[in-house]
This record gives C-alpha cells, structure tokens and sequence, in this order.
C-alpha cells in the first residue's frame, strides 16, 4: 500500500458502516470515501468492504490492516494526550457513546459533583442505541459485558427496573411499555408477567414513557431511579425482585495509558457510585 492515508478510510467505514456516516467522521464526501475505498480494493486484488442489510462490513482481507490501524489512531491519541496533560495547556477530547437512560440518570448529574474530574476533558456524548462495537465514538457505556474486540472492558454498577403504578390508578387501567421485543428484553417479560395484557401504547425509550406514565395515569416499567423522581409512583408487585443490568464500559486497549481516558472513566465510575451502584474491577477483552 503506498498510500497510507487510505487507511482513515478504512478504519473510519470499519467504525460507521456507511459511506455517508464515514465521509462526516472524516469531514469529506461520500464520493471521496467510495474512491479511497475502491482504489484500496483494487491494490488488494479483494473487495475491502461486503454491503450487508446492516451496512457495509470489512471482508476478511483488511481485517488485519483495521487492527493495525486502530492501535495506530489509538496511541497517537494517548500520545498527544498525554502530552498535551504534562503541559496542562492542552484540551483532550473524547466521544462517549451511552444510551439516553444511562446518560440523563447517572451520567449527566455527575457534572456537578464530580465534574473536576473532568478538567481539560472536552465530551462530547452521543446516543446509542444497541450498536456492537466502538463505532464512532473513544468510549461507550453500555447495558451488558461487550464481548468481541480489542478492549478493555471494566464493569461501571447496576441499574435496577421493575413495574411501577399510580398510588391513586385503577389496578385494570392498563400499561404502557417499550417498542423492544419481549424475546430481548427481562425487564418486559416481568412487566408482562406483573401486568398480564398487552400495553396500550409503546415507545422508543425509558425517558419517553416516563412522561408517558404521567400524563396518562397509566402503570409501566421504569428503572428505580426514574421513578423515584415521580413520588406517586409505587411498585406494582411489591413482592417482587427486581430485574437488575449490568452496565459495563469499554475502550480501544490502545488507550490504556491515555491520561484523558483515565480521567472520563474515573468520573464515570464515580457517577455510577453516586447513584448508588457498585463498581468493579477492569479486564480486558479480545
């Protein structure tokens, strides 16, 4: 390969699937993406890429390449990190990936308290919704153990869901719960078990049937840390364990020594403790 900058290309349609989510990575075009990509297809005698109806996919010919790329991009952040941290004059900047209720419930309100942990970090978060990987983003909380790539994997705490009602509802007034396939979901088979009928109405997300539950008067499964901001709001089966998830967060092992990943785990960490979850130790993962 005489062309090195090809393997931005690569890595950054490795991390999106898509062209047009690779071109604004990379502040270009689709079109210059596809070219770089061809013309890296074409050296190698092999398509680089495989489109599948979840986007594109690395074929098995560049996989190698992905690997040595990524340990590359990775240490020359930590390497400019932490040199930009030794001066104190430097900004690190990183993309957190979590999903919104693990965002607004522990993330965000540990700006406050534990917001000096955060100095000189500028964070970027952005939603995310059941994708594999890193993706796009420098480090990505999660509901459950990530198991594929070259990682460091470290569990964050827990966060606890049960069905929840109105003090004051009719216990036939029916419920209201998530788009999400019951198949995949613990926390709807027991708010199907608990509740014994179909919801009235889904949505997209724990946040949105929230304000859903208040507004209709309607029963739901909320984690304990949302309904606890609604004081009316009580468990529907007061016997009854809750469904408990892990939440796990995980970066490119290359960042290991990066001062700036040090620094955005340790306030994750401590947002999870905040609000009441127990953290443990990190393990890698490959």
């Amino acid at each position: 390969m005489n062309n090195w900058d090809d393997l931005r290309f690569l890595v950054a349609l490795s991390k999106t699937g898509t062209m047009t989510a690779a071109a604004k990575l990379l502040g270009t075009n689709t079109a210059t993406v596809s070219r770089r990509i061809e013309r890296l297809s074409d050296t190698l005698g092999v398509p680089a890429f495989v489109k599948t109806a979840d986007g594109w996919r690395p074929s098995e010919a560049v996989r190698e390449l992905i690997n040595v790329a990524q340990n590359f991009d990775g240490q020359l952040k930590s390497t400019l990190n932490n040199q930009g941290a030794g001066l104190d004059v430097e900004s690190v900047s990183l993309s957190l990936g979590a999903s919104p209720i693990i965002a607004s419930l522990v993330l965000f309100p540990g700006l406050g308290p534990q917001a000096d942990l955060l100095t000189n970090v500028q964070l970027t978060v952005t939603e995310r919704r059941e994708r594999e990987g890193l993706g796009e983003n420098d480090l990505v909380v999660q509901f459950g153990r990530p198991d594929q790539g070259r990682i460091v994997a470290r569990k964050a705490g827990e966060m606890s869901f049960r069905p929840y009602r109105f003090r004051d509802s009719d216990a036939d007034g029916g419920w209201v719960g998530l788009n999400t396939s019951t198949s995949r979901s613990r926390i709807l088979r027991q708010a199907y078990e608990v509740f014994a009928k179909e919801p009235k109405i889904t949505v997209d997300n724990f946040i949105a049937l929230h304000r859903l539950m208040q507004i209709t008067r309607m029963s739901g499964p909320l984690p304990d840390l949302l309904a606890c901001q609604t004081p009316d709001l009580v468990p529907a089966a007061p016997e009854t364990a809750p469904e408990t998830l892990e939440c796990w967060l995980f970066y490119h092992e290359s960042r290991r020594t990066d001062s700036g990943m040090r620094r955005a785990v340790d306030w994750i960490i401590q947002c999870f403790e905040a609000s009441g979850s127990i953290s443990a130790t990190s393990v890698a993962a490959d």
